[in-house]
């Protein structure tokens, strides 16, 4: 799947995402209803993702089917306990434990092109191309219909903002804001550095949504390019930039001249090495499909 996922990225850029990851996680009420049989979480999958195909609005209303894209899938009957799960903070688990109850799940990963890599097919997108809520409500209905059960009020898709939270998801990803924020603060001066716990805030406010990851984004990348960061706060609370008064623009300028400084001589005293594990730019992203 891997060499799959590598030759079909004709017509992207550097920078632009070649796969997307997806989780199909059923209830637990849902896997009793089908004994967390493989073969029907199988056959369950394939329909989901002929879903997802159907589900992008294309130009002249031309619909694709799961043949036309590139995926894969795989099954995982447990899940381990993180350090950030509620059990394991109260004592009563430990980290890399099995969870209790059943856990089935199907982790799929579908190329970001079509397979004749004409069409780039984004998931995270406008919803006029691609409405994810849409998706995840056939997907929910296809395991009724599919399997003859009956879903429960909360095994059914609630409307964005009358979801309840988990604490441990937030957690998790918030653990993971602060790693992005220390490795930003190792690439500009001390002067720039952003605080962990203040973007996390952000974080939080923004309820971790779209456009709080892209200004991260863009806030990582000005870093790797030496570029100042001053207004970071401004973009990830904003979501747009702030003009800056003529003297911090001076000393914005001369941070980045001083960077690329430090890095000129960096580059005589280190021999550069390419990272052969990792393409340049390449990204993922993951969406959790609750069913």
């Amino acid at each position: 799947m891997q060499q799959a996922i590598n030759t079909n990225v004709k017509g992207l850029q550097a920078g632009e995402a070649k796969f997307y990851s997806l989780v199909l996680s059923p209830s637990e009420q849902e896997l009793a209803h089908i004994s967390s049989d493989p073969e029907k979480l199988r056959a369950y999958t394939r329909q989901v993702m002929q879903q997802y195909a159907q589900n992008f609005a294309l130009p002249g209303g031309r619909q694709l089917s799961s043949q036309d894209i590139v995926w894969s899938a795989v099954l995982h009957q447990d899940r381990t306990h993180r350090g950030t799960d509620p059990e394991v903070v109260a004592g009563t688990a430990k980290v890399g434990e099995k969870r209790a109850c059943r856990q089935a799940h199907v982790h799929v990963i579908v190329s970001a092109r079509d397979a004749e890599q004409k069409l780039t097919l984004n998931p995270g997108g406008r919803r006029q191309w691609f409405d994810l809520m849409r998706w995840q409500a056939a997907a929910g209905r296809q395991f009724e219909q599919q399997f003859g059960h009956v879903a429960q009020a909360h095994e059914k898709l609630r409307p964005k903002g009358t979801r309840q939270r988990d604490p441990s998801y937030d957690a998790s990803r918030l653990e993971k804001i602060a790693r992005r924020v220390a490795r930003i603060n190792l690439l500009v001066p001390r002067e720039q550095h952003l605080a962990p716990d203040t973007v996390q805030s952000i974080a939080l406010a923004r309820q971790f949504d779209k456009t709080f990851y892209r200004m991260l984004t863009r806030v990582e990348e000005r870093a790797r390019d030496g570029r100042p960061i001053d207004n970071a706060l401004q973009l990830l609370r904003m979501g747009r930039e702030q003009a800056a008064a003529p003297q911090r623009q001076a000393i914005t300028a001369l941070h980045a001249v001083q960077h690329l400084v430090r890095r000129a001589r960096q580059a005589t005293q280190d021999e550069r090495t390419e990272h052969v594990a990792e393409k340049p730019g390449r990204r993922g992203a993951e969406l959790d499909i609750e069913m």
